[in-house]
């Protein structure tokens, strides 16, 4: 039997592989992480592209390699025990002298984390996952030092537009401007989801649902899957907003702790982001409403129960942006009693503003800046609009104002 799967399984390799992809964007060279006994490990949503990459990964280095797929049906189930004869099962079909491995969601098994210990000592390792948990449990535990992890998203617009066949470079001319917000367009509505974009949008539904069923109701045991689904919905509806979980777990009418853990799921299956607003104090933090993010424009398109808003899908757009180029780090946004900022971003110390305007930025957008200077000196003052650029002076600060689609092209 593990054999007979093995081998079905590297005739879709076999095709796979003879197929061409979209380079991703990674900065540095990811082969550095392929030394013995490190692991690499490549975390992000369902769909979003990590089997790929890692077979890309594999093809580029030019070297023989191994592959298995836990989240196939016939896996189910599989222990640790299994995982000998699993491993006996790649020898036979792959070749006794393979030393490259790629195991696709084997956090499905309970344990894996002591199987990959052993076999790292003498073999390079790449694993996937679509839960961020793997790296807070038994792996970081284990492989202490040994491991380094890269987290994928669907498309970002750069790769949307290279998936088209489309220069991603920022445009000048009139007509490759016109061209490119055309592509920002269908990109704000379609998302970056590489099935979405070969099969069509509807495709989206199908990733959605399989990340709710098989990353957060299987693995979190959920039982009250229609109210789970409402409050997934719910969240989404809220994308760049702040979200009372209190509230929702009224409108839903499961207790709190039952909504924290629910959004902890869809959290830890990279299927929303929650920003913290900006506190001087640590205690602030934790005491204040996050704003939800969605990390794909399509999912927004097809399950959020509001009617579109241009301007938070543009918001939420900026923010997985800023989410990649930071790794999620140093990410805020400021709130006072009369004023917000989208964005504080504390690695490069500057203040973001998104507005849908295109053709004279509110001054509600400029004063949120020039307030938040009371509380964090950023170095850059940045608003980025639909349509107006230019840079104006006000009270001694430079405030640069970017159409979108240069804001998402910029490296």
């Amino acid at each position: 039997m593990a054999k007979r799967i093995e081998a079905d399984q590297r005739d879709v390799l076999e095709e796979k592989l003879s197929n061409n992809y979209v380079k991703r964007d990674f900065r540095g060279d990811i082969s550095k992480y392929f030394s013995i006994p490190n692991v690499l490990v490549l975390l992000g949503i369902r769909g979003s592209g990590k089997s790929t990459l890692s077979l890309m990964l594999m093809k580029d280095l030019g070297v023989k390699f191994a592959y298995l797929n836990f989240d196939e049906e016939m896996l189910y189930g599989v222990s640790i025990k299994d995982l000998r004869s699993l491993t006996q099962a790649i020898y036979e079909v792959y070749g006794t002298d393979v030393n490259y491995f790629v195991f696709d969601e084997i956090y499905n098994v309970k344990g894996w984390e002591l199987f990959i210990t052993r076999l790292r000592e003498t073999n390079r390792i790449v694993v996937t996952g679509s839960n961020s948990r793997m790296l807070s449990g038994g792996l970081s535990t284990v492989l202490t030092g040994r491991h380094s992890d890269l987290v994928l998203s669907p498309f970002s617009f750069k790769e949307y537009l290279r998936f088209k066949g489309l220069s991603e470079e920022i445009p000048t001319s009139t007509r490759r401007v016109a061209e490119v917000k055309i592509e920002l367009g269908k990109y704000l509505d379609t998302g970056g989801f590489p099935e979405a974009l070969m099969i069509g949008k509807q495709q989206v539904d199908v990733i959605y649902n399989d990340i709710l069923f098989k990353d957060v109701i299987f693995r979190y045991k959920i039982r009250e899957t229609e109210k789970f689904k409402d409050f997934s919905k719910s969240l989404i509806s809220y994308y760049s907003s702040e979200v009372s979980l209190s509230r929702l777990a009224k409108t839903v009418e499961v207790d709190k702790r039952t909504i924290d853990l629910w959004s902890f799921g869809l959290e830890n299956a990279y299927l929303t982001y929650f920003l913290p607003r900006f506190g001087e104090k640590p205690r602030e933090r934790l005491t204040f409403n996050k704003k939800v993010y969605v990390v794909d424009l399509g999912i927004m398109s097809r399950m959020a129960l509001r009617s579109r808003d241009e301007g938070r899908i543009m918001e939420n757009a900026v923010f997985l942006k800023l989410a990649r180029d930071n790794q999620l780090r140093g990410l805020s946004y400021i709130k006072g009693k009369d004023f917000e900022v989208d964005f504080y971003d504390e690695v490069k110390s500057r203040l973001i503003q998104v507005t849908r305007a295109s053709d004279k930025v509110d001054e509600r957008e400029i004063r949120g800046i020039l307030k938040a200077k009371s509380l964090v000196r950023a170095k850059e003052h940045l608003i980025v609009t639909y349509d107006v650029e230019g840079v104006e002076r006000i009270e001694g600060r430079e405030i640069r104002m970017i159409p979108i689609y240069k804001f998402l092209l910029m490296s």
